[in-house]
């Protein structure tokens, strides 16, 4: 019996060594950005203003620990001011709506995360919008010290092929839709 024995737990860890799944090559991780960006700016009538944030970092971010916030540049022109220092946290693949809190469009509110009278949600088309960290520039809105319009009157939703912040605008990589446009707001 020993003699039968012998072989049969030889060839039952010789298997046991043996791993399917091993047999395939791994999977390369999936890479994630390292920041937060912005993914929609909606410039609408009169105080209708939000900016939206997406977490694409594989993470959930805690905004205020990690010291978050927006700036602006008014009127495309000299210091960053009013900041916003930002409340929450984003989970991966969330995002997280800043509007104005006197906005007259009840999506602005209703998907709001945040709320904020006055500046910096006061922005208009030629006043660039930047995300911070620590009081440094991660992501913008708009071209830093140039008053030219860039969002005047109309919502810009960052292209879903763009999955990085930026510290330069490109118009490139924002659809330009129509005023007061809020249907995807606080949805990616």
């Amino acid at each position: 019996m020993k003699k039968l024995l012998l072989p049969f737990l030889l060839l039952l860890f010789s298997c046991a060594d043996e791993d399917p799944a091993l047999e395939f090559p791994l999977e390369a991780e999936e890479k994630f950005p390292s920041e937060i960006f912005f993914s929609e700016y909606i410039e609408g009538s009169s105080f209708n203003k939000a900016l939206e944030i997406i977490n694409l970092t594989g993470n959930t971010i805690n905004l205020e620990a990690e010291a978050y916030s927006l700036k602006k540049q008014q009127n495309g022109s000299g210091e960053w001011m009013s900041e916003l220092k930002l409340t929450g946290e984003i989970a991966h693949n969330d995002v997280f709506v800043i509007s104005n809190e006197s906005a007259n469009l009840p999506e602005l509110i209703e998907n709001a995360d945040q709320l904020k009278t006055g500046s910096p949600l006061d922005f208009n088309g030629n006043d660039p919008i930047g995300l911070f960290k620590n009081g440094d520039l991660i992501d913008v809105i708009g071209e830093i010290n140039n008053a030219d319009d860039f969002g005047k009157d109309q919502t810009l939703r960052r292209k879903k092929s763009i999955a990085a912040p930026s510290k330069t605008f490109n118009n490139q990589d924002w659809e330009m839709l129509e005023l007061n446009t809020t249907d995807d707001l606080g949805k990616y």
